[in-house]
């Protein structure tokens, strides 16, 4: 029944983009509300060498992204950094170092905001069209390259739910702080989980593409995964890793990394000289 009435709210509002994205809004707002507000470059961060882009995306939203190239004469490939929730957006990777030590390393970097979130409009639920749509561009930009993944949280959570589509663009995926499903991480907050339920009656096929517990089953055998929790981590503790973990394909590439105290999606800041030599090494290795 609930297909049918977004179908019918789809129908009633086609031509109108701003009133066919006002329900998704008002959903969003429980979760997102408070950081949606203009974004601003991380304060002390250098912008030389970075370059705006804008980016198309299935979610009928053009991202907002930067892009900046390794100053290693060969580039070891290309990563594109999925954010967690918060105001930073983008952001969180320059703020934190992430961005500054994969081109140190020889990376070509992509930072993006999902639709909603930092520079980028408020479209629909699609967070996953988001991460593929970065994914697709970065192998346009730079071809014969390898391109990966690395999220945190939100970020981390789409790069799973992105597993099952056809163009699936990454190699190589780095997945800090991932929940297995939505209500897991928000089973603290009554209103927030009550606004999952009525999106689960308006469009649960929508609701089952954004439960990473359910996705990682695609895991295609040509990519490999590396999951990050930490046992300091009270929102997603190690245990979402295990039902990850648990529902992965057989045989497929997978490892895990498990911090001590390292809060959540700070393994770099709190944990750095365990979380730094895993992922390099998890990328840059053959």
């Amino acid at each position: 029944m609930g297909e049918y009435a977004g179908a019918a709210w789809r129908g009633m509002t086609k031509g109108n983009p701003g009133a066919r994205w006002w329900w998704h809004r008002q959903l969003k707002k429980p979760f997102f509300g408070r950081f949606m507000k203009p974004w601003r470059w991380p304060q002390g961060v250098p912008a030389e060498g970075w370059q705006r882009v804008t980016i198309p995306s299935g979610s009928h939203a053009d991202l907002a992204a930067v892009v900046a190239e390794t100053p290693m004469a060969t580039a070891r490939g290309v990563v594109v950094c999925a954010h967690p929730m918060g105001l930073a957006s983008k952001g969180f990777w320059l703020r934190n170092g992430h961005a500054q030590k994969l081109l140190d390393e020889g990376f070509h970097v992509v930072l993006f905001d999902f639709n909603g979130f930092g520079e980028s409009p408020s479209t629909n639920f699609d967070w996953p069209a988001d991460i593929v749509a970065a994914g697709l561009w970065a192998r346009r930009r730079f071809p014969g390259l390898p391109v990966h993944a690395m999220g945190a949280s939100f970020g981390a959570m789409h790069a799973l739910n992105a597993m099952p589509r056809a163009d699936f663009p990454f190699d190589r995926i780095v997945a800090e702080s991932c929940a297995a499903t939505l209500p897991l991480f928000w089973k603290s907050y009554p209103f927030a989980h009550t606004v999952l339920q009525v999106g689960r009656f308006f469009a649960p096929t929508m609701e089952r593409g954004l439960r990473a517990e359910w996705n990682i089953q695609h895991l295609k055998p040509s990519s490999r995964l590396l999951l990050i929790h930490s046992r300091g981590d009270t929102w997603t503790p190690v245990f979402h890793g295990d039902r990850l973990q648990a529902a992965a394909p057989r045989g497929a590439q997978f490892t895990r990394l498990t911090l001590e105290r390292a809060e959540h999606t700070h393994g770099l800041r709190d944990e750095a000289d365990t979380y730094w030599p895993a992922v390099r090494e998890f990328l840059a290795t053959d």
